[in-house]
Order: structure tokens, then sequence, then C-alpha cells
């Protein structure tokens, strides 16, 4: 004891000389202990030997007035951590140092492989466990680690992808996609983020995988890992959102376009029941003040006057008829189109003189000649003879009302006939062709696709004071589309205006 408290230590100790006795002493374990090599009934080697049945790791140091190298060879492999000669106790005091070192090297070792143990317990229960799939492969491509998930991505059997690569597991387009990002990973030394697709029995599958490099302590790489994280649910919703979205976007289009349409549809409302008054007003007022003149005159007015009264008051009337006509037409083909029961075959040559008769006075009053060319042999058509005259009757009504006027017809090029409405019926190959050409004032494109809407009228019309209500071609249209039939303008301004009408046989 001298020798360890020169050495500085203040030992608490306790002496032993049986097996009985020294177990009584290891509860709590001692620091150190301190043998005699060949104490008799407690030697070095049954105290050493005792200590590893019990897995007490308490340094030994074994003393002993004699030693020959191979007693202790033998002590150190029995697990002693030093051994002195009794007449050499001066190196007592770091043998000491030595063995409590040892001892806390050796607590702190084993502390440091129970965490080892823990980690890696917890990394392996999260490799197995985890809902993504998980793989390691070496820089050869080969499968070190799999946990079940991409195992079942893989559509393969447990622990079969050890020792693979990914040309013997994958089709070879997939396997070249997964070669290349993993070179990518290994030659960049950066994560590698990226959606994939897998196909497998219940069809295809998107995936975000995240590779990654593996470094050892020294840093170089010898592994990629790799984690796919199933996507499929979301990309499905995140398609089923873009699709609603579109959808509003869409229907929040049209219904601007409703919107817009109804805007317009009121404002042309509004110009229609002001078109429509002054259209009824005027010959009505007209034909009022008329007959107020013929009634003052008296049995007495000239007959000429008279005559010329009662004309322009049947003329007036006329108007009014035709403004009506159109009304209720427009009425009738909007409730629905006639059955063909209630058809009848068309008599062109009626058909054309009676429309061309109704309008020819509005066009002699204009200057204007209206040239019929009528084919000998049309084919049979079915309808009413009725509402086809108004077609043609509006038709011609407004190539006169929006032809130029004889005393402008110099400013026309020469070749051309500005004075001339002309009607063509022709046959084509699906039944009849009815065709009405001015060279007026014409229409812009842009125009022309609104010409068949009710209460429309052309800016050009508005602005040259051409009075109209907008409803004469919505007329047409109806009582066409009523037929079957087909209708098509061509127009360009200042080139005059074709409106061809196409009846089925």
């Amino acid at each position: 004891m001298a020798e360890l408290v020169r050495a500085g230590f203040g030992p608490d100790w306790t002496r032993v000389d049986s097996m009985d006795t020294m177990l009584a002493a290891l509860d709590p374990p001692p620091g150190v202990i301190l043998c005699d090599y060949s104490l008799p009934g407690l030697d070095a080697p049954t105290v050493l030997a005792t200590l590893n049945e019990l897995h007490l790791e308490v340094p030994v140091i074994v003393v002993s007035g004699a030693m020959d190298e191979e007693t202790c060879v033998k002590s150190l492999r029995l697990g002693a951590v030093d051994y002195l000669l009794k007449d050499r106790l001066a190196r007592l005091g770091p043998a000491i140092d030595h063995a409590l070192e040892t001892r806390r090297l050796t607590a702190e070792k084993r502390e440091a492989q129970r965490r080892e143990r823990e980690i890696s317990a917890i990394l392996a229960g999260l490799v197995k466990n985890s809902p993504a799939a998980i793989s390691v492969k070496a820089v050869d491509g080969r499968y070190l680690l799999a946990n079940r998930q991409f195992e079942m991505l893989c559509d393969m059997a447990p622990l079969s992808l050890l020792g693979k690569i990914d040309a013997e597991i994958f089709p070879a387009e997939k396997a070249r996609e997964m070669t290349e990002l993993d070179a990518r990973c290994l030659h960049t030394s950066i994560v590698v983020e990226r959606e994939e697709e897998f196909r497998g029995p219940d069809g295809a599958r998107s995936l975000l995988c995240v590779r990654y490099p593996i470094s050892d302590d020294d840093g170089d790489i010898f592994g990629i890992g790799a984690i796919y994280t199933e996507i499929t649910k979301q990309k499905r919703v995140e398609y089923d959102l873009r699709a609603a979205r579109a959808d509003i976007m869409s229907r929040a289009e049209k219904l601007a376009a409703g919107n817009n349409q109804l805007r317009e549809m009121d404002r042309m409302k509004t110009d229609f029941v002001a078109a429509v008054s002054h259209e009824l007003r005027s010959p009505l007022a007209s034909v009022r003040g008329y007959v107020e003149m013929l009634r003052e005159g008296g049995p007495g007015m000239d007959p000429e006057l008279s005559h010329k009264f009662l004309d322009i008051i049947d003329r007036n009337s006329v108007n009014v008829l035709n403004l009506l006509e159109d009304l209720l037409v427009l009425s009738r083909t909007e409730a629905g189109p006639a059955g063909s029961g209630q058809f009848q075959a068309i008599s062109f040559p009626d058909l054309v003189e009676s429309s061309v008769a109704t309008v020819e006075p509005a066009a002699r009053q204009a200057g204007l000649t209206i040239q019929v060319r009528l084919a000998d042999r049309l084919p049979v058509v079915a309808g009413d003879a009725s509402q086809l005259e108004r077609v043609l009757v509006n038709l011609l009504d407004n190539a006169v009302k929006f032809s130029p006027r004889p005393e402008r017809a110099g400013s026309r090029p020469l070749g051309r006939r500005p004075d001339v409405v002309v009607l063509e019926v022709s046959a084509i190959p699906s039944g009849v062709r009815l065709e009405v050409r001015d060279q007026g004032i014409g229409i812009s494109q842009a125009e022309q696709a609104k010409l068949f809407t009710r209460f429309f009228r052309a800016r050009s019309a508005t602005e040259r004071g051409i009075p109209g209500t907008g409803l004469g071609l919505a007329v047409v249209k109806g009582v066409v589309d009523a037929h079957r039939g087909a209708i098509r303008v061509d127009s360009a301004p200042g080139r005059g205006t074709t409106v061809a009408v196409d009846l089925p046989a």
C-alpha cells in the first residue's frame, strides 16, 4: 500500500485469500485487482477465469516474485492488463494508471458498440418497415440492400435482389435509364431527385426517387442509395385538379361569353324595338296622313291624285305587312321545324315570279333591274312555298337596299352592272340552289358571322342610314334550317354580296 500512496493514490482496499471472500468483494466490482500469481487456493489464472465466467471487466495486475516469459504471456492471454515483479513495485503506480485507463477505454468501447447496435437496429427497422422502397447498390451496380417494398416494386421474391444488377431485373430501357442516373449520381457526387415510372402487374406507378452517394470515413464513395416514394395518387389528384381547373376556366369563359352575348342581345333588342317602332310608325303615319287627305278632298278630289295617294297607302301597307310577316315566320321557325309531312313539291317558276313581283316595285323605284335566270330542269324539292317565298323576298329586298343608286354607278369599274340584281335558280348534285347577287356595298369578313343573328345590323348599313330591323336574314336562316338546307354568303366591302341557299332534293 505504501507504493500506492507514494504514487498518489488513496486506496480503499480489501484483502481476499479464498474464492468466497473474492466473490463477496466483487459486489460492487473494484477498480483494480492486484493478484499474486501463485497464491495457494487463489492464484491468478483462477481469478482471471472466474472474472471471465462472471463477465466482469475488472482490470487485473498480476504480481509475482519470479515470472518467466511463458508465465507473463499466459497471464496476458487470460485477460491480465499488466504484470509486476515484487522487487520492482515502483512500477505499480503507472501500472494502475494504465489499468484504469484500459478500463475506461473498454467501458467506452462497450458503450459505443451498444449504441452502434442500437443505431443499426433502428436503421434496419426503418429500412424494413418504411413505406418507401429503399435500395443500396455498390459502385459496380450490384444490389447490396433492398427492403421488401423495393422487392415488391421490382416484382421480385424476398432476398432475391442481392448481388444482381438492373439489367437482370428490369426491361432494357428501364435498366439503361437507372444505370445512367446512378452514373450521374456517382460522377457528380450530388443528390439526384427525379420522377420515375415503374410498370408492374397493376399497371404504371409514379414514384419520386432520391438517389444519393454513400461515402466511407475517408470520403470515398462505395455505394449509391435510392429512396422511392409513391406519388401515383398525388399525380392522379393533380391531374384531376388540373382537369377541374380547366373545366372551371372553360365554364367561366363560356359564362363570360354568354354574358357578353346576352348584353349584345339586349342591345340588339333595344335597337330592334327602336327600328320596328320606326318601321311601323313611319308607314302608318303616312297611311293616316294620306287617308286624312282623301277624306278632306272628298268626292271632288282629282282622280289621278287620289290614285297616287292610294298607291302610297298600299305601298306603306305592304311594308307593314312584310315586317309582320317576318315576325310571324321567325316565330314559327323558332317554335320548331315544320314536319316534312306539311311540305309539298315546290314550283320554282311560280315561287320566283311571286317573289320578284313583290320586290320589283321597290327595285324600279330605286332604278334597279331584277334579272332572273331560271334553269329549265330542276330536281323536285319539298317545302313550304310561302316560307321559301319569304326567303327570296328578303334576299332580293336586301340586294335592292344595299345596291348603289344609278346616279352613283359612274364611280364603279367598267364591265360591272351595279344597277342589276341577279336571281339565279340552278340544279346542283344535292338539290336546288337559289342565288341572289348584287353589286352593293358588301360586308366585312368579321361581320359575316353575325349576319344571321336576330336584330344584327352591319355597321355600314347603320352608318349609311339604310332602313331595316335586322330580322330579314334571321328569318332566312330559320326557314332554310327548317328545310334542312344550307346557306352561304360571299361578300367583301365595295365588291357586292352573293347569298346562296341550297335546298335538298
